[in-house]
């Protein structure tokens, strides 16, 4: 099997595996990086039989267009981990990842198209057919709604695999043991969701909701406003916001002003009485609370130079 990465329709990295995802050793990794005038990229590989995993970190320039693309089909799942993602694959719509979620329902993928625009870091999980249907079982239909917030503990599996310091054997064992905790909570995911009755229409109007909370941060919309606006009953809006973002309402609003807040100062040197004006806050104490609570850190400590 081959895994290929392009840039810019340039073809900047390739590697080849035997059939179905095996290794040489207990688990086989590479490094690489590239660079042009717009951007700088690093492809960090890993794979033992089955499965294929790239840490893949974007420093854009301008807007750039990535293609990974395998020579046969595999189930895939896909992390943002920060910055934002707009991403597509066999031809579907784009969507749009931003830091801290996830797609686990790719379902069978070749090929995934990838814009970024600002820096990003995300995780590409590729597993084999075989290897999916051995541990998952098969006749699993893929979900009508992708994005979900990255739950803490799964955000935790990400980071063992991320950061893991085992060798050979131990190696293999420890990854695999990682994969099938994500691969529990894609069963989990789908287990959840099969009492769940939303239509196609009422989803839609979930996720414009979900829209008008990210650029409404200043002067936010309450429920009934909510739901009065992208046209749906405030009880479902409450329980579908729920079901497919992982969070409330509010929960998620409070979540957009910390993530904002903290570009906004640790990027921008923003002042803490302007980023608490920006994000909302019409006290900058209860902001600064907030933002510790959140945080565990004082605000003002990130817009030091």
């Amino acid at each position: 099997m081959e895994f290929k990465c392009a840039a810019g329709g340039k073809l900047i990295s390739r590697n080849t595996f035997p059939h179905h995802i095996e290794s040489n050793h207990a688990v086989d990794e590479t490094v690489m990086q590239w660079k042009s005038e717009t951007v700088r990229l690093q492809l960090e590989e890993k794979w033992f039989k089955g499965v294929h995993m790239v840490l893949i970190e974007v420093n854009p320039v301008c807007p750039e267009t990535f293609l990974l693309e395998y020579s046969q089909p595999n189930t895939g799942f896909l992390f943002c981990l920060s910055g934002s993602i707009e991403y597509r694959y066999e031809n579907q719509d784009y969507s749009v990842l931003q830091r801290s979620e996830q797609d686990l329902n790719l379902g069978s993928v070749q090929s995934l198209e990838l814009r970024v625009s600002e820096s990003s870091r995300l995780l590409y999980v590729q597993l084999s057919e075989t290897y999916f249907n051995q541990i998952a079982g098969t006749g699993i239909a893929r979900l009508p709604y992708t994005i979900q917030s990255i739950k803490p503990e799964t955000l935790q599996v990400l980071q063992h695999i991320i950061n893991d310091k085992h060798e050979g054997r131990a190696k293999c064992l420890f990854l695999e043991a990682k994969i099938f905790e994500l691969i529990i909570v894609y069963l989990n995911q789908h287990r959840e969701k099969q009492n769940v009755t939303f239509k196609q229409d009422d989803i839609n109007k979930i996720m414009l909701a979900k829209q008008l909370v990210e650029h409404n941060l200043q002067k936010p919309n309450s429920l009934i406003e909510l739901s009065r606006k992208v046209g749906i009953n405030d009880y479902k809006l409450k329980k579908g916001f729920k079901e497919l973002t992982g969070y409330t309402v509010f929960g998620y609003l409070y979540k957009m002003r910390m993530e904002k807040a903290h570009y906004f100062l640790s990027k921008e040197k923003k002042s803490v009485n302007e980023v608490s004006f920006l994000v909302g806050y019409k006290n900058a104490q209860h902001f600064i609370a907030a933002f510790k609570r959140k945080y565990h850190i004082l605000p003002g400590s990130l817009n030091k130079n």
